[in-house]
């Protein structure tokens, strides 16, 4: 089954143990406590549904949901963006190649349109 190396950022889970059962690393720590930071995680799409299940803890706007990127395991020219249960959809998975500029702006278009401001949108500049 196909694996993705995803950045989630920790604080987005009511339990993060989810994230340690996966093996989880820390890329990156924020100076907002609550976020904490950015973690790496390999996962295949039957784990990315758990994952997006329980990614819906908030801090400012319940209204705004989480998202997590990655890029192919073994081919970083796949690009997947997976939205959280909380996006008022139940979680909408994206899957493209770099090279799909429409499916990039059909991300980036969904989450405008579920408040998400668009230079928060940098999935495409992340390093895997």
């Amino acid at each position: 089954m196909k694996k993705y190396r995803m950045r989630v950022v920790r604080g987005a889970f009511i339990d993060p143990k989810i994230l340690d059962d996966l093996g989880a690393k820390t890329i990156e720590r924020f100076e907002r406590d609550e976020w904490i930071g950015i973690d790496e995680v390999v996962a295949d799409i039957e784990q990315l549904k758990e994952l997006q299940k329980a990614m819906v803890k908030h801090y400012d706007d319940p209204n705004v949901p989480w998202y997590m990127d990655g890029r192919g395991a073994e081919d970083k020219n796949d690009i997947i963006i997976a939205f959280g249960a909380d996006d008022g959809e139940g979680g909408r998975i994206f899957e493209f190649r770099t090279d799909d500029k429409n499916s990039i702006d059909q991300v980036v278009r969904y989450g405008i349109s579920k408040s998400i401001p668009a230079e928060q949108m940098d999935f495409m500049e992340g390093k895997f």
